[in-house]
């Protein structure tokens, strides 16, 4: 009895658990079956399932859902490549928040920003030093003053050039004084022996050639000497004129012969500037080849700029620049005149160089022979270079661009609710504004320029819809 009661007893839980897993999986079954119930109905209606929502303002009534509860958009019939989406009603355009704006023409200039420092002209920046060794015997022009092209500046009492203006004198009298005795000897031809004149041909020879190298040696110096200067004059000229040589006669006029050393030597200006400073004392010692002066042609100077590696490629000479200085509210007007051939290992940038003017200031000062201009070397400013430049262009907003398969493209207004795709090809950007080309654009064509995403999703969807059986 036992034995089938346990029996019977299991065969009923048995029976209980299975129909219980059939009636869990119904229900999910169910449910399943339900949301792709809901899937069909809500493609079949877009969504709407035939609720019509009507507009608070008009009253509800018993006749057919208004034209208001159709679709926002709707799909015009067109080729692949020219999307065009019309809105059914200006009511739903109104909603859809899709904003356009006529077609602009204006002049555009896509420009690269830089940092940049003015500099002195290379060319015309000069330290000038003594090619001897001596001492600083007067000092003639101050720091800022104007100089022009061979104006002494400093003058030197070195040893050696007194050495070599003595050299050169002996040389010339002992040139002559052969020259002389050859004369006389191949005057008295048949007398005088050939091997004594073939003698005097070669002093008059080696004479010569040094007071070539002497002459040299003054002219190393700085020292505009030629031994056909001399010519016609007697000793007592020559050395009066070697006293002072190389001496503006403004100077030379005041000294007194007798009391002045003959190893002066005078530092000039290789060319028209200003004086920027000096390490000269008077009685202080100079040494060859160690810089003394420094000048500089200030009415021109240079522009150096340093142009983002990114941007290098779209350099050429030629390009405008504008340039605004620290601490001036006038900007400079260039063009490039040289780009660097190599990156700078530390900033990464490329240096790119341009030539500006440099106007006279009026000088407040008073100060006579000085000269006050506007720019000052090494300043720092911000540049801006123009890499492409158009007169007249066809522009957009920046948002109003869009992107199919990497093709820019735009949408244009072709109807009072009808709307469609304009392939564009991209040009100059310049702020929020790129220039577009593109054979169908034309002046007063009204572009969308809020919304474009709005119509290129519904266009999608509408597509999308539409293929679907």
């Amino acid at each position: 009895m036992a034995t089938k009661f346990w029996q019977s007893a299991t065969t009923r839980l048995t029976s209980k658990s299975a129909l219980s897993t059939f009636f869990s999986n119904a229900k999910y079954l169910c449910i399943l079956l339900s949301l792709l119930a809901v899937g069909f109905a809500g493609h079949g209606t877009h969504w709407t399932f035939g609720i019509t929502k009507h507009d608070e303002s008009e009253p509800h009534s018993g006749h057919p859902a208004s034209h208001e509860s159709a679709p926002l958009m709707e799909l015009v019939e067109s080729t692949p490549l020219e999307w065009e989406v019309s809105f059914p009603t200006e009511k739903s355009l109104q909603r859809s928040g899709v904003k356009t704006i006529p077609l602009e023409q204006r002049s555009m200039r896509q420009q690269v920003k830089t940092t940049g420092v003015i500099t002195y002209d290379e060319r015309m920046h000069a330290s000038l030093s003594a090619r001897v060794s001596g001492t600083v015997w007067r000092v003639l022009k101050q720091p800022g003053e104007a100089i022009r092209r061979g104006d002494v500046l400093v003058i030197i009492d070195a040893v050696d050039v007194g050495r070599a203006k003595a050299g050169f004198f002996s040389d010339l009298v002992d040139a002559e004084s052969k020259a002389e005795i050859l004369a006389s000897l191949e005057k008295a031809t048949g007398v005088v022996p050939e091997r004594q004149v073939r003698e005097a041909r070669v002093a008059v020879r080696e004479a010569k050639i040094r007071l070539q190298n002497t002459e040299q040696t003054l002219i190393n110096m700085g020292l505009n000497v030629r031994k056909t200067d001399f010519e016609g004059m007697n000793d007592a000229q020559r050395a009066a004129q070697l006293h002072f040589l190389g001496l503006p006669a403004s100077i030379s006029h005041e000294l007194d012969p007798l009391q002045t050393t003959s190893n002066l030597l005078p530092l000039t200006a290789s060319f028209d500037g200003v004086l920027l400073h000096h390490d000269a004392a008077l009685g202080e010692m100079v040494e060859a080849g160690k810089p003394v002066l420094e000048i500089a042609d200030l009415r021109r100077m240079w522009l150096k700029l340093d142009v983002p590696k990114e941007d290098a490629a779209k350099l050429v000479t030629g390009q405008s620049v504008r340039f605004l200085p620290d601490g001036l509210n006038q900007e400079l007007n260039s063009t490039i005149n040289w780009i660097s051939t190599e990156m700078n290992e530390q900033t990464r940038t490329l240096r790119v160089r341009c030539e500006v003017e440099n106007p006279l200031v009026t000088n407040e000062s008073g100060t006579a022979g000085q000269e006050v201009r506007m720019l000052r070397a090494n300043t720092f400013g911000i540049g801006m270079i123009t890499l492409q430049e158009t007169p007249s262009a066809f522009v957009v907003p920046a948002a109003a661009i869009l992107h199919e398969d990497h093709q820019p493209m735009i949408f244009a207004k072709t109807g009072e609710l009808r709307f469609s795709r304009r392939d564009v090809k991209l040009g100059i950007r310049e702020g929020d504004w790129v220039q577009i080309e593109s054979d169908s654009l034309h002046p007063g064509l009204e572009i969308v320029a809020k919304g474009c995403h709005i119509l290129k999703s519904e266009w999608v969807l509408n597509h999308v819809a539409a293929a679907t059986p």
